[in-house]
């Protein structure tokens, strides 16, 4: 079988231009077609990453002289390029401008690619070994480093070089880092982990690397088994509020604020820097659940077009669950940090309105159109599937162990299946394999709150765990709960959402309305929550707005409700029992 090689060069970092070239040994004598993928393994939205190739031309060699031949675009991300006999040579250049971890970006500080935003598909060659050269940059960029877990076939100390992939799905699963690195490694269970970070920062790696060393050890202890050889952890410390990672199957790529990362000799900010190895434990756990153990539907995913399913909310949501509380039971946060989290997570689920409207399947099954597209909107008739499928999860966890059993018991099963048999989960299977591996029948749990809209009954099982839980919220926001609306921003009065049956929404109020007085009074966004707060019920407000650019004047009757609020506390006496239940779910 042939080889397919890729050239990788950086063109140009102020026009953020990638150029690549795709050279086929032995083309399809009908005529190559070669594609583009449409989205990424582990983000559900139609990207076209094609869209960013700004020119493309093919060329033959042919009685030692290179001859152009015709290349035809078929869709949005399809080639097809002339009938020949001799290796082809495809040339490209990607526009890479995009500051995420699903696609490419290519500036004057750091180059970073995913292979789905870079490297052409050769149809008929997807189980062919793939090789990448990813040449050295021009100057002044001559002493930037490479990270990616892609294995090395001959590379030079600071990383440029040649490299192979197995096969397609292997080439695309390696994304690479470029810049000035730090660098650190450690090991966790005896296997090699790196940490590579990008970005300005004066970060404490020996910190940063002793803690996911305890987070590492903690998830593969849970599993049994590391799936990998090694693991790579790239990150992106950013300057401003950027968040998100990306899983692949021996490596992520991670972006959180710089500020969130300590410091030797200055002050962390722990619930942050806990934010951020929770990033990571998300990420590490999905190198088990998602990347191996995954719908059937994903077992070989046609990326130019959507792969539908009902379970992220499993695979997401399940993870969403342990990522945090990973981190709670590796021993780097207490119990109180955790529920505190925990509340916070409650809390915005129950002022989430469209928790009443879609179901936790339909979330899924919609992510394409939905969850990564969200609007003004939004939060009147979605729910997310990270957020509520956490909370189901963490119900049937407490329903388990209150039986003896336990979400664990089900993951670790599944892991069992997937290493003997490589069995992937089936749409309908989820209710059958928690009776199989639990011996426990949660199906009512999971028509209600999954195949339905009902809220996860949290209340009472956490109450069985020993753990109160509060509704009086301390600090009301006051222009949620008595107008029923939310700003863009602590310094504007631009209206981000307008909340469903809101007495914003009957004064005609709309999203992207800026106001700018109150009862002839000009407001800003702290002087409208005062006006707001010292108003009695039922008071009608003139207030001035601007829609577009039409100053428009109506009246908004201020209704007062309660917003729904979590506080999660450990009552201070519990019996034996109780507290063995505790401790078994917690840790100690």
């Amino acid at each position: 079988m042939q080889t397919i090689y890729y050239e990788v060069s950086l063109h140009s970092a102020t026009a953020h231009l990638f150029e690549v070239t795709c050279l086929i040994s032995k083309p399809d004598p009908d005529g190559q077609i070669v594609s583009l993928a449409a989205w990424i393994p582990g983000s559900y939205l139609i990207r076209d990453f094609a869209r960013h190739i700004v020119k493309i031309s093919a060329i033959i060699e042919h009685k030692g002289k290179r001859e152009n031949i015709a290349i035809q675009k078929l869709d949005k991300h399809t080639w097809h390029c002339a009938p020949c006999n001799t290796p082809l040579r495809i040339t490209y250049q990607v526009y890479a401008f995009d500051m995420s971890v699903r696609t490419a970006y290519f500036d004057t500080e750091r180059a970073y690619f995913n292979g789905t935003s870079l490297f052409l598909k050769v149809h008929g060659a997807d189980q062919a070994t793939c090789e990448v050269k990813l040449n050295s940059p021009p100057k002044p960029y001559q002493h930037w480093q490479v990270a990616t877990a892609m294995p090395a076939v001959k590379i030079d100390k600071q990383g440029f070089g040649r490299y192979q992939a197995s096969n397609y799905a292997e080439l695309i699963d390696y994304p690479f880092e470029i810049g000035n690195l730090a660098v650190a490694e450690f090991k966790a269970a005896g296997v090699p982990h790196r940490i590579a970070i990008s970005g300005k920062h004066k970060s404490d790696l020996k910190r940063i690397c002793k803690d996911l060393k305890t987070l590492c050890e903690y998830h593969i202890k849970f599993f049994g088994t590391a799936p990998f050889e090694q693991y790579l952890f790239m990150l992106y410390a950013a300057g401003d509020n950027q968040y998100g990672g990306l899983e692949h199957s021996n490596s992520t790529s991670l972006i959180c604020p710089r500020s969130w990362l300590p410091v030797k000799d200055e002050t962390l900010d722990i619930e942050n820097y806990q934010q951020f190895l929770g990033l990571c434990s998300h990420e590490y756990f999905h190198a088990w659940h998602v990347k191996r153990m995954r719908p059937q539907v994903f077992e070989n995913p046609d990326l130019s077009s959507e792969a539908y399913t009902r379970l992220l909310w499993i695979f997401e949501g399940f993870t969403a669950y342990y990522d945090t509380l990973a981190v709670l039971r590796a021993g780097l946060m207490s119990r109180e940090e955790y529920l505190k989290s925990l509340s916070k997570d409650i809390t915005r689920y129950l002022r989430t309105p469209g928790r009443k409207l879609q179901r936790l399947d339909e979330s899924s099954f919609d992510s394409w159109v939905k969850l990564y597209k969200p609007d003004e909107n939004t939060p009147n008739t979605q729910i997310s599937y990270y957020l509520k499928g956490s909370l189901v999860a963490l119900a049937l966890d407490l329903s388990l162990r209150i039986k003896n059993r336990s979400l664990d018991d089900v993951m670790r099963a599944l892991w069992l299946r997937y290493q003997t048999r490589g069995s992937l989960l089936g749409e309908d299977e989820i209710d059958d394999f928690i009776l199989a591996s639990t011996g426990q029948n949660l199906t009512r749990l999971l028509d209600s709150t999954v195949r339905g809209t009902d809220d996860p009954p949290l209340k009472k099982l956490l109450a069985k765990f020993g753990i109160a839980y509060e509704t009086k919220d301390k600090t009301p926001n006051v222009l949620r709960e008595m107008l029923g609306l939310q700003l863009s921003s602590e310094n504007e009065t631009k209206l981000a959402n307008v909340f469903t049956g809101s007495p914003a929404e009957q004064a005609g109020l709309a999203a992207n309305d800026v106001l700018i007085a109150v009862d002839n009074i000009k407001v800003n966004a702290k002087s409208l929550k005062d006006i707001v707060a010292k108003k009695p019920n039922g008071a009608h407000l003139q207030t001035h707005f601007f829609r577009r650019d039409e100053l428009m004047l109506t009246t908004i009757i201020k209704q007062t409700e309660t917003l729904d609020y979590c506080n999660l506390v450990i009552k201070p006496k519990l019996n034996a029992d109780t507290e063995k239940l505790l401790e078994d779910w917690l840790g100690r």
